[in-house]
Parts: structure tokens; C-alpha cells; sequence
């Protein structure tokens, strides 16, 4: 996604991806820039008795950022469970029990902070931190009203930044 206005693929989402890419840690390096250029398939879920942890549940509608998310997260030795929604989510949280969910706050059938609001009100998810990850919605406005109304713990500014994502991972799951 454009680093500018979050909505095209243009030549400075390839420039940012390719920046990311210089500056992610060696270990990502075994994977090549050039494979995730195309586009990727869906990300498979371990079994749940299979997962490492800490598990971050990472829900994004956008295969693109869903890959370069996904592949910080692991690179930084954490467990990862991917969705494509807040239904999906709800049901992936409820199965799996993260540490962490990482969400973006514009998906289809429920945003990402509605998922958070359910999650927070379930007793078997409630202790479950959520970050929501927004271009749109960076006003403090925003934020105080999410944490207030949605329950929400964190957010993360998009496009993603290698050291914000490393610093919120740690953060929240030590």
C-alpha cells in the first residue's frame, strides 16, 4: 500500500516495501523481496495444540499488508494465527487464545473495533490486548474514544513501520 495515502499500489508502496525490506532484521532476509511481490496465497493457521507463544491473532483484509505484518511478527520469534475479519477473528480468539491482536480497524462484515468491544466483553478472552492499526483514524479524538467505548489497548499507525511494530510487540508481550 502507498505510503502516502494508504488506498493504491503505486511506486512508493514498492519504495516503502523495499525499504522495509533493507532495514527488517537478518533473520527475514531468508526470504527474498522479489517472492512477495507477487501475489501471495492465504496464510495457513497451525493446528491450535501446534502454536508458539506468544501468539499474535494478526486480522487485516489486505493480503499485502497481512504478508509484510505476518512476516515481522515471525521474524521476531513470535507465534502468528491469521484472519481476514472480525467475525473471523472473534472465532480465532475464542479457538486459539493470543497474547496479542493486531487489527485493522476498517475490515469487512465487523471492523476491528467491534471485534475488540466483543472481545474485551467475553470473560474467556477479556485479558486479550488489542492494538488496532489505522491510516484514517490518528486524531486523539479517535483514540480516546476507542479506548473508552471499544475497549481498544494500542494502536499502530499504517503504513507499518518495522520499528513501531517491534516496540508495540515487546511492549505488550515482553
Amino acid at each position: 500500500m502507498c505510503p502516502s495515502c494508504g488506498a493504491c499500489f503505486c511506486k512508493g508502496a514498492a519504495a516503502y516495501k523495499q525499504q522495509f525490506w533493507r532495514e527488517a532484521p537478518k533473520a527475514m532476509w531468508d526470504r527474498k523481496f522479489e517472492e512477495h511481490s507477487q501475489r501471495p496465497g492465504p496464510i495457513e493457521n497451525p493446528p491450535v495444540d501446534q502454536v508458539k507463544r506468544p501468539l499474535v491473532l494478526l486480522l487485516d483484509d489486505e493480503p499485502s499488508i497481512q504478508r509484510v505484518a505476518s512476516l515481522a511478527i515471525v521474524g521476531l520469534g513470535y507465534g502468528l494465527v491469521v484472519g481476514q475479519n472480525g467475525e473471523e477473528g472473534l472465532d480465532l480468539a475464542r479457538r486459539y487464545k493470543p497474547e496479542l491482536v493486531l487489527t485493522d480497524a476498517l475490515m469487512p462484515r465487523m471492523d476491528g473495533r467491534d471485534m475488540c468491544r466483543r472481545i474485551k466483553e467475553d470473560p474467556e478472552t477479556a485479558s486479550v490486548k488489542v492494538v488496532v492499526m489505522t491510516s484514517l483514524y490518528t486524531s486523539l479524538k479517535y483514540h480516546h474514544e476507542a479506548h473508552k467505548v471499544y475497549k481498544v489497548d494500542d494502536f499502530l499507525n499504517k503504513p507499518l513501520d518495522f520499528e513501531q511494530l517491534k516496540s508495540l510487540l515487546q511492549k505488550h508481550l515482553g
